[in-house]
């Protein structure tokens, strides 16, 4: 069975370690003390949320972190989802749509207008059309501006 926690800095090296393989995968360069870093910065920040996934040995199967957002287009405060990832010896085992139920949850908790998921672009079909089917539609690519 698995159950789910909000991570904490105890956590740190298992949400690091989690987000550096996904990083890995989809060609990110951050590395797991670079991450772990920056998730002490923003783990006291109410804004975010870090959702881990535990199986039944109480060990890290998956991961989302998600952030409150205001948007004049969608009406109001959001939750982006920035982060999912599951450990590939539980992929297709339903890790990832618990996570996204658990988010999903805690959007409704939070009176929050919507979500979005930051996905990783057109090359990774298997990860859109699970979105797709756990309700998710596409809104437009997503562009960014790198400050110094």
């Amino acid at each position: 069975m698995i159950t789910f926690r909000v991570a904490d800095e105890a956590d740190t090296h298992i949400v690091s370690q989690l987000l550096a393989d996904l990083f890995e995968e989809v060609g990110h360069t951050p590395t797991a003390s670079e991450i772990a870093e920056i998730f002490l910065q923003i783990d006291s920040d109410d804004f975010h949320s870090t959702l881990l996934a535990l199986d039944d040995d109480d060990e890290a199967v998956g991961v989302l972190t998600i952030v409150e957002s205001l948007a004049l287009y969608a009406g109001g405060r959001i939750g982006v989802v920035n982060e999912l990832y599951v450990v590939p010896d539980f992929r297709s085992e339903g890790v990832g749509k618990l996570l996204l139920d658990a988010a999903k949850e805690l959007a409704d908790s939070r009176g929050w207008v919507r979500l979005e998921v930051t996905t990783p672009g057109e090359d990774y079909a298997k990860t859109l059309r699970f979105y797709e089917r756990e309700g998710f539609m596409p809104i437009g690519p997503r562009y960014k501006y790198m400050l110094d």
